[in-house]
C-alpha cells in the first residue's frame, strides 16, 4: 500500500466507529505522520479546497484497492469517513459515485482557483439552511429503517417499498405512517 493510503489505513483502523474529514485532517497534519504540513493555513479557502482534495482522492483511492483486493470498503463523507467490511460481488454492482470521478480526476484540482473556491463556499452558505443536520439526517433514515451508509439509490428503493406497504390506499396502509415517510424521504432526497 502506497505510503498516504497506508497511513489513511491505519488511522481508519484505529477509528472502527469513523471519523469526520476535520479530525482525520488533523491527523494527517501530525509530524509523525508526514502526510500534511503542521502549518497548513485554513484561513486561506484554496489551502483549505486543496487539502481537501487532496484527502478525498486518496480515500477514492483507497477505497477502489480495497474493492479490488476485496480486504474492504470505505465509507466517504465529510460529516463520517469508516472503513468497511468487503461485501462479496459488491465490486460488480456498486452504485455510481458521482464524486468519485471528480476527486480522481486530478486536473480538477489543477483548474480549481481562489475565484471558483469562493463561489463554492458562497453557494454553500446560502444552501446552508436546506442542509441536514448530522441528527436530523439520521432521524430521516431511520423513520425509513436505514443506517447512516445509505445511497439515494437505497433511499429511493426503501421509501417506495414502504409506501407500497403503508400507502393509505393499501389494506393496512396508514396515512399518518406514509406522511411521516414521505416526509423522511423529502428530506434526504
Amino acid at each position: 500500500m502506497p505510503e498516504f493510503a497506508g497511513v489513511l489505513y491505519a488511522i481508519l483502523k484505529r477509528h472502527p466507529e469513523g471519523i469526520k474529514e476535520y479530525d482525520l485532517i488533523n491527523l494527517l497534519k501530525q509530524p509523525e505522520q508526514g502526510v500534511f504540513e503542521p502549518e497548513l493555513d485554513f484561513g486561506d479557502p484554496l489551502v483549505l479546497f486543496q487539502t481537501h482534495f487532496i484527502l478525498f482522492h486518496q480515500l477514492y483511492m483507497l477505497r477502489d484497492q480495497l474493492l479490488a483486493e476485496q480486504s474492504g470498503d470505505l465509507s466517504i463523507h465529510t460529516t463520517h469517513i469508516a472503513l468497511k467490511e468487503y461485501q462479496p460481488g459488491q465490486a460488480g454492482i456498486t452504485e455510481t459515485d458521482r464524486l468519485r470521478a471528480y476527486y480522481l480526476d486530478l486536473s480538477e484540482l489543477e483548474k480549481t482557483g481562489v475565484n471558483d473556491v469562493e463561489q463554492l463556499l458562497n453557494g454553500f452558505w446560502q444552501n446552508m439552511d436546506a442542509c441536514l443536520s448530522d441528527e436530523e439526517r439520521l432521524t430521516a433514515l431511520s423513520e425509513l429503517g436505514l443506517d447512516a451508509d445509505a445511497s439515494e439509490q437505497s433511499i429511493k428503493r426503501q421509501y417506495r417499498k414502504l409506501m407500497h406497504q403503508y400507502h393509505p390506499d393499501k389494506h393496512g396502509g396508514s396515512l399518518s405512517k406514509s406522511q411521516s415517510l414521505t416526509a423522511a424521504y423529502r428530506k434526504l432526497i
